[in-house]
């Protein structure tokens, strides 16, 4: 076998390697971002903002029910008109959802992830609670980040930080998520957000 033949074989089978592989490497990559729910005893619940549907604040409310934690931080500082915040709407769905005012708590400055973890901490140290363990909620695509975040945030503090996802109603897809148009803005973005915090932070 001449080596122009040799190094066809070789690409060949190289390109047919990539074609078997692109597939399980790309679900693999938006899998990754979902951190493992941990679902523990807890002293605080953490609302992150950004949702789009309520199903962050109903999985909140949830875990409330369930006795994972006596209080709700609800940390969001954005707006979502001249009217009202997205905090507000929140902390209105928990009060229809049954959770008692005195369980909630707000944080109004956040504008991103960092800001949420910095703010709470903030919060939570004016508030003198002594907290030892606390559980993120939010999107499941976005846990990886958060987790992320409030472990560098919070590092020496000595509290222990702890996720739970929500499922948006509408579903990102992880399978084939290249070819689904709202999918593939979702993970291609959550991961250029999570470079930016790796180099960033």
């Amino acid at each position: 076998m001449t080596k122009r033949k040799k190094g066809a074989a070789v690409i060949v089978v190289l390109l047919l390697i990539l074609w078997l592989s692109y597939e399980p490497i790309l679900e693999g990559a938006a899998r990754y971002l979902v951190y493992p729910d941990n679902r523990q005893k807890s002293d605080v619940i953490v609302l992150l903002g950004g949702e789009q549907d309520g199903q962050r604040t109903r999985k909140a409310a949830e875990l409330y029910k369930e006795g994972i934690a006596p209080l709700i931080i609800v940390s969001s500082g954005g707006q979502l008109s001249w009217r009202t915040t997205e905090s507000r709407e929140m902390v209105a769905l928990l009060l229809e959802l049954g959770i008692p005012a005195h369980a909630i708590s707000k944080e109004e400055k956040s504008l991103s992830t960092y800001e949420n973890a910095l703010y709470t901490k903030e919060l939570l140290q004016k508030s003198g609670r002594s907290v030892k363990r606390l559980t993120l909620v939010t999107d499941d695509w976005h846990t990886r980040r958060a987790v992320y975040v409030f472990r560098h945030v919070f590092a020496h503090t000595g509290i222990e930080i702890a996720s739970v996802g929500s499922h948006q109603l509408r579903t990102v897809r992880f399978k084939k998520w290249w070819l689904d148009h709202e999918s593939l803005q979702v993970i291609a973005s959550e991961w250029a957000r999570m470079l930016v915090y790796y180099v960033k932070y």
